[in-house]
């Protein structure tokens, strides 16, 4: 009689590429992989995974895998030093096991590893069961969107009508296809004629700046990444940004994980770009370090790591528009300190809009070192898994 029951096995963050290729390789009979190829290579030269660290739990009935949570180890900055946190990341399990609660067995496993746990980017279902936990839910990031799409002023009647649309299905229909049709003809030559605008601002404000795009190799720990005055934050310094860029998640049109990944790990474009920020003597006085993605013919520009001290903020805000216009990106996502230069973009209050991310953890202890940096702590674009995906 086939074993029906549940089983996790737990897999060590340095021992996931030599998992993956074990699993790839006698893979007959299964319809999911529990982390890509990409996931897999990169995760295993986490420089924040120390010996012991977990990086992945596979939940298996018989020898069929069911599903899994990723494990994403990093570092939390409190004012006693750094302390270790497990990252959440990738949770999935197959719609016809779902009833047999093999979501929760995975949670409760990830508890049991008695590690300040910390998960973001999920949504309602998850967050529930998350919360049913007891994850508790901490105050979220705020981000700034600038969505080109806004100034597609010719479909906007159509959105504004949303409402009238679901009552009428002839008028939904109606409205979708105006939509495309915007998108389509008009949308493009607006985008267009707003950055070549921009780009000219942004000359402007650049001239007698001195900055280069530069491989992530040219940053060093010795340039004292983060702010002075934040008490507590999850660690980025330049080691983890060189293995980030070095070790992408996402490839630029890579070959499709088989059996099949649940998430993304192949766009039609994807790049990391490292911008610095110098001195009229060379030396470094900040930096930016940029996302490019294109999917589905929609093209993103993240800000994923940035330094500078706070009047270079309008000049590093400028950096990455000169890089919008130049990829004529469909969103970009800026940290919040940009929002007052963001402010002053043509047709602001069209284009950009201030966003959240939401975030929930589960300290190990009332006195562990994320339960008592809680109160204090800061977030950034980068926490969790953002700055791979």
């Amino acid at each position: 009689m086939q074993n029906s029951a549940l089983r996790i096995e737990t897999i060590l963050a340095k021992d996931l590429y030599t998992f993956y290729c074990n699993y790839v390789e006698h893979a007959e009979g299964q319809h999911i992989s529990p982390i890509s190829k990409y996931r897999a290579l990169s995760q295993s030269k986490n420089p924040c995974a120390e010996e012991g660290d977990v990086g992945l739990l596979v939940a298996y009935i018989g020898e069929r895998c069911v599903g899994y949570q990723g494990i994403l180890p990093g570092w939390l900055r409190a004012p006693n030093g750094l302390a270790k946190v497990y990252w959440g990341t990738a949770s999935y399990v197959l719609p016809e096991f779902r009833k047999r609660m093999v979501a929760v067995q995975l949670i409760r496993k990830l508890i049991s590893l008695r590690k300040d746990l910390l998960v973001t980017y999920f949504n309602k279902p998850l967050a529930d069961l998350f919360k049913g936990l007891h994850f508790e839910e901490i105050p979220p990031l705020e981000y700034v969107a600038v969505r080109m799409a806004g100034l597609d002023v010719a479909s906007y009647p159509f959105h504004r009508f949303y409402r009238l649309q679901k009552r009428w299905p002839v008028l939904r229909k109606t409205a979708e296809g105006a939509i495309k049709l915007s998108r389509r003809w008009f949308y493009p030559s607006i985008r267009s004629a707003y950055y070549r605008s921009l780009v000219r601002q942004s000359e402007r404000a650049l001239e007698n700046i001195r900055w280069q795009e530069a491989p992530a190799a040219k940053l060093s720990p010795e340039d004292g990444f983060g702010a002075s005055d934040v008490v507590a934050s999850f660690e980025r310094n330049a080691d983890v940004i060189r293995w980030m860029v070095e070790f992408p998640w996402i490839q630029d049109g890579g070959a499709v994980t088989s059996p099949p990944y649940f998430f993304s790990e192949s766009y039609d474009s994807f790049r990391y770009m490292t911008v610095l920020l110098n001195d009229a003597d060379g030396k470094q006085r900040g930096f930016v370090v940029l996302s490019r993605a294109v999917e589905k013919g929609l093209s993103k520009l993240k800000v994923l790591d940035f330094q500078s001290r706070r009047e270079d903020y309008g000049k590093l805000f400028w950096l990455v528009c000169k890089y919008a216009a130049q990829f004529e990106a469909d969103e970009i996502e800026l940290p919040l300190q940009m929002e007052s230069f963001a402010a002053s973009l043509p047709f602001a209050s069209l284009v950009m809009k201030r966003e959240q991310r939401r975030y929930l953890c589960y300290p190990a202890s009332k006195d562990s070192p994320l339960a008592l940096a809680l109160p204090s702590l800061t977030l950034h674009l980068t926490d969790g898994d953002s700055p791979f995906t």
